[in-house]
């Protein structure tokens, strides 16, 4: 066969495969002639396929997309004959949607179709298509009028791609500085103030609602929030849920009453807060730069994220706070906690704390909850509270779950050689190990290294993990209980967890938070949830354990009810692994005087 008849003959199934394309939509008709190892770049910017079966999915895409036909007109094929087994053939034809078509479209386009044979037949194994360029003359490759024109929105383009937020519309943080230090110098006697603010829960959005509702909720945010901003003033998305505004102000009474009445109130929609069945609250950072003119934007940004940061953590509803030079130099105390953590495991300076946990009816300690305090060189006694969020933010929780891990394991084992067999001893563990590959083998390497029986260990998060993390919880606890581990919810009660998702991950223990136990004595709803949710945990087979006990009437209506176990200061507070040990030998030799009495 003569060069000039296969290109012909390439030329007319080229011409075939383009009506199956455009014209009849027969994207099964049209799989017959493509190759397994079909290749294809189209002209949209995630269009490339690298196989048969990704371009299959394209086509069933672009049938969603568009589900009528294409006219084609100024066709023009041509084939080029590579070898005996090898041609490309040349396209370019003119798309049209049909007149009475509701959407308008013509497309000047141009393909290049590479035909290979297999197995005696002729396949296509590489497709690349794009649209001609209509703005440059038909005897330049290269139009200077049309590059200048194409460089001119580019530039527009990459400037406003800089300066803005990509979902909401708004500026991002290289347009709020750029923007603000604008403002700025055209208003350099007017008093401002810089709100940096977060959105409370907003990771609760996105678990229970959807990613696709939680970006709904930004840019309602966004909009409205661009709505507060009078002429020199502007805002920002700076990241993920973090928002920003510069506001000119007269006092501060003003400013307050203008953002709690006008700013917070309009924050959302009303059609979206009943979508999401929730209000939206915010915690924010307020900064009032004395001198505009010579303090960079970014550095008021800071100072006014220092403030939101101040926010207590439990702090409910909205809050804002103004920021102050004391809270740049709790700032400093932290960074100084943060560079003396690596060396204070090396000292030994983190020590293993315990807290009784006792059986509600006998009050006999069976269990306990392994905690810490940081008992540095010179006497110095620092709250978890004080460090734990600091670890937690920077993540060096990460090596300091594992070395405590380490420290209890030793003290376990300890009491293992003496005959002292208490179990299970719960272990605070952060969420942030949840996303680490190989976590679980680390833990149970540390565990086993001891020769701890797993069971003498309780694995403890808290209730917003699983909450906000259900899938990963739900396999962390199937792989847990796989190795003869407990699972405990810590922090019951003080997040948004519905009752609902204690069937979807099988944890053994629940812990209900202090919270609620809070004013039981004169309030019948707190002591319908308490009630039933320990009625429902002992329906699913779950070990309830109830914190805060301070009082004997809280001691005996959990004892009515059937809690299981209490944890609080009714019984012990926190103490060293030693008089936990010592507390305990008491407590059993003063049971085991208690049923000698008894028996004579």
């Amino acid at each position: 066969m003569a060069s000039s008849t296969i290109a012909y003959q390439l030329e007319i199934l080229t011409e075939r495969l383009a009506e199956l394309y455009f014209v009849k939509r027969d994207y099964t008709g049209l799989s017959g002639f493509l190759s397994d190892k079909i290749s294809w770049i189209g002209t949209g910017i995630n269009e490339i396929c690298s196989n048969y079966k990704e371009a299959m999915l394209f086509f069933e895409e672009e049938k969603k997309i568009y589900e009528g036909y294409f006219q084609m007109e100024n066709t023009w094929f041509h084939g080029i004959e590579i070898s005996d087994d090898l041609v490309i053939v040349m396209v370019t034809l003119t798309a049209k949607t049909p007149s009475d078509s509701s959407c308008l479209i013509e497309m000047p386009l141009r393909f290049s179709v590479i035909w290979k044979k297999e197995k005696g037949l002729w396949k296509v194994v590489h497709i690349h298509n794009s649209i001609a360029d209509t703005n440059l003359t038909e005897n330049n490759y290269f139009n200077i009028d049309a590059a200048k024109s194409a460089y001119s929105q580019m530039n527009e383009k990459l400037s406003k791609a800089v300066n803005s937020d990509a979902l909401t519309g708004i500026h991002n943080m290289n347009g709020f500085i750029h923007e603000t230090e604008c403002i700025f110098k055209k208003y350099p006697e007017d008093s401002y103030a810089i709100i940096k603010f977060g959105i409370k829960n907003f990771r609760y959005i996105n678990r229970v609602h959807g990613y696709g509702v939680g970006d709904q909720v930004l840019r309602n945010i966004a909009k409205n929030l661009q709505k507060t901003c009078n002429v020199g003033e502007t805002c920002a998305r700076i990241e993920k849920d973090i928002f920003a505004a510069a506001y000119r102000f007269s006092t501060k009474d003003e400013l307050m009453y203008r953002i709690e009445h006008k700013v917070r109130a309009k924050l959302i929609d009303r059609r979206i807060s009943r979508k999401i069945h929730m209000d939206i609250c915010f915690i924010a950072g307020i900064y009032v730069p004395q001198d505009i003119q010579h303090e960079h934007v970014i550095d008021m940004l800071d100072k006014a994220l220092i403030a939101q940061q101040a926010v207590p953590k439990n702090v409910t509803g909205s809050k804002l706070i103004y920021y102050k030079d004391s809270m740049m130099n709790s700032m400093i105390q932290k960074n100084e906690l943060l560079e003396a953590a690596a060396p204070a495991m090396l000292e030994d300076e983190f020590k293993l704390y315990i807290q009784p946990q006792f059986d509600i009816r006998t009050h006999e300690i069976i269990s306990g909850e392994a905690l810490c305090r940081w008992k540095k060189q010179d006497g110095t006694l620092v709250q978890p509270n004080d460090f734990i969020p600091a670890f937690e933010e920077y993540g060096l929780i990460i090596n300091f779950d594992f070395h405590m891990l380490e420290v209890l394991c030793k003290q376990m084992r300890t009491w293992i050689d003496q005959g002292l067999h208490l179990k299970p001893i719960s272990i605070n563990q952060s969420r942030l190990h949840i996303g680490y590959e190989n976590y679980l083998e680390n833990f149970c390497a540390t565990v086993d290294r001891y020769q701890i029986p797993h069971d003498y260990i309780a694995f403890e998060l808290t209730e917003s993990a699983f909450v906000e993390q259900q899938d990963e919880m739900v396999e962390l606890a199937a792989q847990l209980h796989k190795r003869g581990f407990q699972l405990a919810i810590d922090d019951f009660g003080t997040g948004y967890a519905s009752l609902n998702f204690l069937s979807v991950v099988s944890a053994d223990i629940l812990k209900i938070d202090k919270c609620l136990l809070d004013g039981i004595e004169d309030k019948q709803r707190s002591r319908t949830i308490i009630e039933k949710t320990i009625e429902l945990a002992h329906e699913i087979d779950m070990t309830v354990i109830c914190e805060g006990i301070e009082t004997e009437e809280q001691l005996e209506y959990l004892s009515r009810i059937g809690c299981d176990i209490g944890q609080g200061y009714l019984i012990g507070r926190p103490m060293e692994a030693m008089q936990f040990e010592a507390l305990w030998m008491q407590q059993k030799e003063e049971l085991k005087t208690y049923k000698e009495e008894r028996k004579q």
